[in-house]
């Protein structure tokens, strides 16, 4: 019996390369459906109910294992992608302490134990970033490493993708250190493509969120990107996952390893 299509779960959906991934998952023929969770008081969550459709369904479950266990069993998702993530000035906003602790990993670590109670296991996709690492300097790329670790240690099917540093014009939220970084760094990148350099340059140039969601979707549905590491430049390629995006039978992936 054919398998049935995929359904994508994607938590962070109102964050900036969430709701990408929820428009571009959406728009991805083989996935039959989209749920989009939404935190109860996010305050922009009504952006979110706006892209809701035949294909797209939002979710305001609590971030409570025991609530989210229950919402992630009835809709049975095939892929939950984590894009979840702060800032530490949005979390001063909302007064969160340790914001990468309680967001980037904590978060993580709860998705991973609500995920666990479901009969058929999803693949989980996360948004880490580059420099994410043991050796990592700093709060943030900290945090992300050890969030990956902990995907790891899961039992799940995984697909961790490492980002670069994130905007672009459609950025609504003010990063100006991040702005001034891509506006530096973008096009000296670019000169040292024009000179061969094109690994350096695919790897560290900044993404706007459709084109990591891009790079996320097109992974998640892959079967060479099971329990592995996309790293960024391989995230702006195509190559061989528009070739062939799906092993013969594995719309939905192998249990726990």
């Amino acid at each position: 019996m054919e398998p049935p299509d995929p359904v994508a779960f994607v938590f962070g959906a109102t964050g900036y390369v969430g709701q990408a991934v929820v428009e571009v998952a959406a728009r991805t023929a083989d996935v039959a459906r989209v749920i989009a969770h939404a935190r109860p008081d996010s305050p922009r969550a009504d952006e979110l109910t706006a892209l809701a459709s035949d294909r797209i369904m939002v979710d305001r479950t609590p971030l409570e294992v025991g609530s989210l266990s229950a919402t992630l069993t009835a809709s049975n998702p095939s892929h939950v992608f984590l894009c979840h993530g702060t800032t530490a000035h949005r979390a001063r906003q909302e007064g969160i302490p340790a914001p990468y602790e309680a967001v980037d990993l904590g978060l993580t670590q709860l998705i991973l134990e609500a995920v666990d109670a479901m009969a058929t296991p999803p693949r989980i996709v996360y948004l880490s970033a580059i420099g994410a690492s043991p050796r990592a300097r700093g709060a943030y790329l900290s945090a992300r490493w050890r969030a990956e670790e902990a995907v790891r240690a899961s039992g799940l099917p995984f697909t961790i993708c490492r980002a670069p540093l994130l905007g672009g014009p459609d950025r609504t939220e003010s990063r100006p250190l991040e702005t001034v970084a891509r506006t530096v760094a973008d096009p000296l990148l670019a000169a040292l493509g024009a000179v061969g350099l094109t690994r350096l340059r695919d790897r560290l140039s900044s993404m706007d969120a459709t084109e990591a969601a891009e790079g996320m979707v097109r992974s998640a549905f892959h079967y060479m990107t099971i329990n592995r590491v996309v790293e960024s430049d391989e995230l702006r390629r195509v190559g061989v996952y528009e070739r062939e995006r799906w092993a013969p039978e594995s719309r939905r992936d192998t249990p726990r390893h």
